[in-house]
Parts: structure tokens; C-alpha cells; sequence
């Protein structure tokens, strides 16, 4: 049975009933499994619809062997597109009974393994799309961590997955519905403050320690046309831009490097106390990023909720420093399938 259901352009030879109902049981499984999948992770309504556009790729060459082996016609098929129809042409497929001398088909060619290929790739990657997304980060809110360019892969959360603080998170921005990325600070019910720029969590505060400087060059980003925000401006183009780095250590444990550039208000804010079902989050590169610690009245995101949630970002697959693919100088290397900490 194998064989027919990983032949879908070889409309060669002929199947038997068993096999026909054989095929139907497997993809009745794959729906199932579908199903369950879309059920227990966000899937986008795309995965769900190419995955079964290709399963009845694979089946309609079933479906005309099961007529060459009843003596018809292939062309007989064309009757399952048809609205109310298609029920009563199935069990006519699946009870009809074989002819002494079946109709032949096309012949097998090497050309159907190149289909059958390229549509199991196809299948492969829609079904994995389930479980993971690439995005791509525009903006620098999040450096040292993603720097503009990063192209990455996100793990989905399934809807009873629980967060950790310190996850760099994906989300649907609570107000426009944009994707959003930044690190996960606080969890339902936790009281978060922020006091010259250090982080408290539930009267904890996170650790500090210095390290060297992060540097990048005084220059606008293909992405935006920004220019960064520099702790030694002012600085002219082409120059090296300055900011001092932190490891910031949550109370959890976790730890990642943190950026600051100079004292400003959102350095000192008063305590945020986390509603049940919402989430507070804050970009690494501290003083040039809108977060949490702007409510949704002030114009920011505030409180994130979790069904807003998409995924945590897993791994840096690719970086590149410029708009165009194939500029090989404008690459990064060292930041080619590197995990997000």
C-alpha cells in the first residue's frame, strides 16, 4: 500500500479495493492528526490548507486506478469535485467490483519521482510549519541578542505550554496585532519594577555585572534608515557607536547580555503588578525599546496576553548585514545557526 500512496504522479497500473480503502483510512489519519494539531498549537490557516491540497494530490492517482481496475475511464474522477456528489462516487469507488480485462494507463515515467519529490518536500515542510516559523528582525530593540538581519527559526507554543522568564518570546503586539519580539520579564500575578535601569522581580533584584562595550558602526540600518543610539554621542558617520553592556541574572537564574545607553524615564518606573493571563516584557537593548513598561494608553504594548503568544525564538539560522541575499560581503558568519540565548 505503500507504494500508492507515495506515487502520486504515477497514474500507472491499477488498485483494489482493499487498497482504495486502505488509502482513504490513511488519509482519514492524517486529517485526525491535523486536527489535533491545530487544536493543541497556533497554526496558520495556511499550513492546514496546503497540507490537505497535497493530500488529495497524493490520492487522486488512487482514485483513477481504482477506475482503470473497474473498467472506466480516469476521467470518471472528475465527478468527486462535484458538490454532493462526491459521496456517492466514493462508495461507488470502494465497492465496484474489478473487470477481467482493466484499462491501462499512462505509462510509469522518471519524471513522477520528481514530482512525488517535490510534493512529499512539500508536505514535509507544511506540516513542519505546525511546529515552527522563520521571521526575520527588522528592528534593533533586541540587541546584543538579534541584531537586524537575524533571520530565525520560533518553536510554537502549544496551549498549554508555560513560559519561562528570560524566553525571548514572539508575540502579536496587543493593540495592532503586529509580531512583536522582546524577553520575557514577568509571569500572571508577578510584581515587576525597574530602579536605575536594574530590574525587581516580586522584591528580587536581578544581578549585574559588567562587560566590555558593544560596538557597531555610526550608520542607518537598511531595514529602517535609523541611525543607533550611541552612550559616546555625539558620533559622525562611520564612526564606532558605543553602548555599555550588562549580564543581567533574573532571579530565576537566567542570564543574557543587556545594553544602556543613558539614564532616562522608562530607568525608573513605578511597580507593574502582572494580571492572570498577561505577560510583562522588555527588550535587551534597554533604552531604545517599547515595551511593557508603556501601557497601551501611553501608545506602547503594556501587558501582553497569552493568547497572543506565538513562540520562542530557538535559532539565528541566518544573518546578513545588507537588503540583498546574495551579498556575500554583507554576511555573517560567526551568526549562521547560533541559539538564542
Amino acid at each position: 500500500m505503500t507504494r500508492f500512496l507515495l506515487c502520486p504522479f504515477d497514474w500507472s497500473g491499477t488498485t483494489s479495493r482493499r487498497q482504495f480503502w486502505l488509502s482513504l483510512l490513511v488519509a482519514l489519519g492524517v486529517v485526525s492528526s491535523l486536527v489535533l494539531i491545530a487544536m493543541s498549537f497556533q497554526v496558520e490557516p495556511w499550513v492546514s490548507l496546503s497540507v490537505l491540497t497535497c493530500l488529495q494530490f497524493a490520492l487522486w492517482p488512487i482514485f483513477v486506478k481504482r477506475l482503470h481496475e473497474m473498467g472506466r475511464s480516469g476521467y470518471w474522477s472528475i465527478l468527486l469535485v462535484v458538490p454532493f456528489l462526491f459521496i456517492p462516487v466514493f462508495l461507488w469507488l470502494g465497492i465496484g467490483r474489478p473487470k477481467h480485462q482493466p484499462v491501462d494507463a499512462w505509462p510509469s515515467k522518471p519524471s513522477h519521482r520528481v514530482g512525488q519529490t517535490l510534493l512529499l518536500l512539500l508536505v514535509c515542510v507544511s506540516l513542519s510549519r505546525a511546529y515552527w516559523a522563520p521571521y526575520w528582525i527588522p528592528a534593533g530593540s533586541m540587541k546584543p541578542a538579534l541584531l537586524v538581519g537575524d533571520y530565525l527559526i520560533v518553536s510554537h507554543y502549544g496551549k498549554t505550554q508555560i513560559p519561562q522568564p528570560g524566553d525571548v518570546l514572539v508575540f502579536r503586539h496587543p493593540v495592532h496585532g503586529t509580531a512583536f519580539i522582546k524577553r520575557l520579564i514577568g509571569l500572571p500575578g508577578d510584581e515587576v519594577q525597574i530602579s536605575n535601569g536594574k530590574v525587581s522581580i516580586n522584591g528580587i533584584w536581578a544581578d549585574y555585572s559588567a562587560r566590555p562595550p558593544f560596538e557597531e558602526p555610526m550608520a542607518p540600518t537598511w531595514a529602517s534608515g535609523q541611525y543607533p543610539r550611541c552612550q559616546n554621542a555625539p558620533v559622525e558617520t562611520g564612526n564606532v557607536c558605543v553602548k555599555s553592556r550588562w549580564l543581567e541574572t533574573l532571579p530565576s537564574g537566567k542570564a543574557y547580555p543587556v545594553l544602556d545607553i543613558a539614564d532616562q524615564t522608562l530607568d525608573h518606573t513605578g511597580t507593574f503588578q502582572v494580571p492572570n493571563g498577561h505577560y510583562f516584557f522588555l527588550g535587551d537593548n534597554r533604552d531604545n525599546s517599547s515595551d511593557s513598561r508603556i501601557s497601551q494608553s501611553a501608545g506602547g504594548m503594556g501587558f501582553v496576553p497569552r493568547d497572543a503568544l506565538i513562540g520562542r525564538a530557538e535559532l539565528i539560522l541566518f544573518s546578513s548585514q545588507g537588503p540583498q541575499l546574495l551579498s556575500f560581503s554583507q554576511w555573517r558568519p560567526g551568526r549562521f545557526l547560533v541559539p538564542v540565548n
